[in-house]
């Protein structure tokens, strides 16, 4: 018997807290910059913290998103906070096609 969930894609989500070498507000453009890219939610703020959620489609275009903010003007660190692999979208579509028969 072939597992069901052998093919099922995941799709990486990742908490992350950016680290700029003073004052969040003093870094206005790489804010924007960050903001701009479309897999990025922005977060709370605090010194010189800011969190951002990346809900990216594969693994790779993850690891591009954490290397471009990391080398953003003023950053000087990227911790990880939560890393989770999401597999609803194709979990869903499994189940509805084995709800069919």
């Amino acid at each position: 018997m072939v597992p069901l969930f052998r093919n099922a894609s995941t799709v990486p989500i990742s908490g992350l807290v950016v680290t700029f070498g003073s004052s969040v507000a003093e870094h206005a453009d790489s804010i924007e910059s960050i903001a701009a890219i479309p897999e990025i939610d922005l977060g709370e703020s605090a010194g010189s913290k800011l969190a951002i959620v990346v809900d990216s489609e594969t693994k790779r275009r993850d690891q591009e998103i954490w290397n471009t903010v990391q080398q953003l003007p003023g950053v000087i660190d990227l911790a990880v906070a939560m890393v989770a692999f999401d597999e609803t979208a194709e979990t869903n579509k499994l189940d509805s096609i084995r709800n069919e028969t």
